[in-house]
């Protein structure tokens, strides 16, 4: 009879079991109310040098050792749990129960969870030390930013905020798309703080900065002497290291096309394999992906697995560029004010002429590059922007299609810089900025009014 038709057969459970308990490594051995030997598998058989048949019967501290309690177990006067037990010279560490049919004590079980101690502390010491390696690898992987971080009050802004709240909601991939500066990791770090994972590590890992020969082991680790100059320990990798928590992949559009494929596999099967390892390791970690880059084109060209998009924008989060947002005055002010008190500078307020200048500009470089700026005039007092290659690259980018770029539209974008230019000179007096463009004060609020809902 095979072990399945066994296993199956009522007339043989029995058997059955008998069988499964002799597979059993550890040591086993069941008592009646007085203590006498029910069962015993071949594990502690072969440790008392004999076979079942010599031992069933016969009282438990008789075959074993007259130290132990499981005779008094079975008859309800103790219960025993993780204790040393000496059988034959060997030291075990036992775990004593009772047995109880219908509320009634009948018997008891020993089970020796290890039949060789040193052995035991060895492996319990592997374990703790290895938790406590992992836990100390994750010291650090927090998240600062929140929803409250994100400043801004306009229409644009809020609509952001709703979405990001959605994001955190649930527990589908998402795909953060803007430009360089927008904010991505804010964003991406106020999700995971509003999600059910907040208690768990945040961790992440630049697509763009690793060497393609090293991005596999930052992702999924390596075993200890896996390649040249590899920790001997080995090292657990950034999904290991968000277990329970959130992993954001910044840059993921730089990621290299050759480890594409490992990471879409270890999304489907939620596990990796270390550089090196052989068995896989579950993960559970919630994935937040960044890029400034258009992966829709980039999957095109080829350059992006089209399968791995699919699976990373399960849920897409688009950051505004500044030029695009409607509450730009607004959110100037609120970050000079944070900036200020984030470095104990002096807070002051914006002229006229420099709240003109800096709600004007493209910002090519958005958040990151206005930082730059206000913080200069912090120190400094004075607005120094950038020179006008960048800003023009942006106005390019923004600019209609070629077939629909009229004489016109360009006539107008260059209406607005000079107009522009003439308030700040003016120091944002409207009258004599007028008066220098040799146009009525009528017209030039015509003309921003047209300029404000282009």
């Amino acid at each position: 009879m095979s072990f399945a038709e066994l296993a199956g057969s009522r007339l043989d459970t029995a058997a059955f079991l008998e069988l499964v308990l002799d597979h059993v490594s550890d040591c086993l051995v069941a008592v009646d109310t007085e203590g006498r030997i029910v069962l015993i598998n071949a594990p502690y058989c072969k440790l008392l040098g004999g076979e079942a048949e010599d031992f069933i019967g016969r009282h438990v501290a008789e075959v074993l050792s007259p130290h132990t309690r499981l005779h008094r177990v079975g008859r309800g006067e103790e219960v025993a749990t993780t204790i040393p037990l000496e059988v034959r010279g060997c030291k075990l560490i036992a775990r004593q129960v009772p047995v109880f049919r219908e509320g009634t004590i009948v018997g008891a079980v020993g089970l020796a969870l290890f039949s060789n101690h040193e052995l035991l502390k060895k492996a319990y010491s592997m374990a703790f030390n290895s938790s406590i390696a992992l836990q100390n690898s994750r010291a650090g992987w927090s998240a600062q930013y929140r929803m409250t971080d994100i400043l801004g009050t306009g229409q644009v802004i809020e609509a952001l905020r709703a979405s990001l709240a959605l994001a955190a909601s649930h527990e589908l991939p998402v795909l953060i798309e803007g430009e360089t500066g927008t904010g991505k990791e804010l964003a991406a770090q106020a999700i995971h703080n509003a999600s059910d994972r907040a208690h768990g590590p945040f961790v992440w890992i630049n697509c763009a900065s690793i060497p393609e020969q090293l991005i596999d082991a930052e992702l999924f680790g390596y075993e200890g002497g896996a390649f040249t100059g590899a920790s001997a320990k080995g090292k657990p990798g950034k999904f290991e290291l968000a277990s329970g928590g959130t992993i954001f992949l910044d840059e993921i559009g730089d990621m290299p096309l050759s480890l594409q494929a490992s990471l879409l596999r270890a999304l489907q099967s939620q596990s990796i394999v270390r550089v090196g390892g052989t068995s896989p390791i579950p993960i559970n970690a919630r994935v937040i992906a960044a890029t400034n880059r258009r992966l829709p084109e980039a999957v095109r060209c080829r350059e992006f697995r089209e399968d791995l998009y699919y699976r990373l924008a399960m849920f897409q989060v688009s950051m505004p560029p500044l030029r695009k947002r409607d509450d730009l005055g607004a959110f100037i002010g609120q970050m000079l004010a944070r900036l200020a008190a984030q470095h104990g500078l002096q807070a002051r307020s914006l002229k006229p002429a420099q709240r003109v200048a800096l709600a004007g500009y493209a910002w090519p470089g958005n958040v990151r590059q206005l930082e730059g700026v206000l913080l200069r005039l912090l120190m400094t007092g004075e607005v120094v922007l950038p020179a006008d290659d960048l800003a023009d690259v942006v106005a390019r980018e923004d600019a209609p299609a070629p077939e629909t770029f009229t004489l016109g539209a360009r006539l107008a974008r260059e209406k607005r810089r000079l107009i522009q230019e003439a308030l700040v000179r003016c120091d944002g007096d409207r009258t004599q900025a007028a008066r220098l463009l040799g146009i009525s004060r009528a017209s030039l609020y015509r003309e921003l009014q047209l300029a404000a809902s282009s």
